[in-house]
């Protein structure tokens, strides 16, 4: 709920040589990635401050008050070996909200109870007047036309190209077929009937204006979703 600016980064076991063949490397150093860090953010940020002698103090007494790099959280868990992990973790951080449901603990039309665990993984409750809970949660809310993702090394824009039969090998995308063939392994069951849900429509874009939800799917086969789902 602080003001706590971070990134989180998807990066590839590997890279490409000079010749563009992939290398495998699964082990990545962690005091080589902090120190490879700090110096790419605050080499980058000097190089769009050219001239700002203030800020070219400023990184420099960084890099002295940080001989060991900037902190990175690089545990083995966070170790991604499939697409659906990769797009369950980038839609969860971009999607997900700074606090859950569960986490709420209290509401008395004044204040907000709500938990957290620190980095001892010890339970912690916190009590917020509702002004101060709302103020904490809208910070978090990303100006318009914000990017939330960014794309850079073998998959940038510019250079993705070069790398772009390897990288459609490697992917192994599913197609509607693919997807038609494999519903019945992993589709979500229904809470209302208790079946398994399966593809109806879809749509590139956003829904048009004005249109009330489901008015395009006219038989449902099941009831509407109680005000729970909501």
């Amino acid at each position: 709920m602080g003001f706590n600016p971070h990134l989180h980064v998807l990066v590839t076991e590997g890279g490409f040589d000079k010749n563009n063949k992939f290398i495998l490397e699964k082990f990545i150093p962690f005091r080589a990635m902090r120190k490879t860090w700090q110096y790419k953010v605050l080499t980058n940020f000097k190089a769009a401050f050219q001239g700002n002698l203030e800020f070219s103090m400023l990184a420099n007494h960084l890099f002295k008050k940080s001989p060991e790099g900037f902190y990175v959280h690089l545990p083995e868990k966070s170790r991604i070996t499939n697409k659906r992990k990769i797009a369950r973790y980038v839609a969860r951080h971009i999607r997900h909200p700074v606090v859950s449901n569960t986490r709420l603990y209290r509401y008395d039309g004044k204040s907000v109870i709500f938990w957290y665990k620190n980095h001892e993984d010890k339970r912690l409750f916190v009590t917020m007047k509702v002004e101060e809970f709302i103020t904490a949660l809208i910070q978090h809310i990303p100006d318009r036309n914000f990017k939330m993702i960014c794309y850079s090394g073998a998959y940038g824009r510019r250079i993705k190209m070069r790398y772009s039969g390897y990288l459609q090998r490697s992917l192994n995308q599913l197609t509607f077929a693919d997807f038609s063939k494999k519903r019945n392994t992993w589709a979500p069951i229904c809470q209302n009937c208790g079946e398994k849900m399966s593809f109806e429509y879809y749509e590139k874009g956003p829904p048009e204006e004005k249109v009330s939800f489901g008015s395009k799917l006219p038989d449902w086969k099941r009831p509407m979703l109680s005000h729970s789902y909501n």
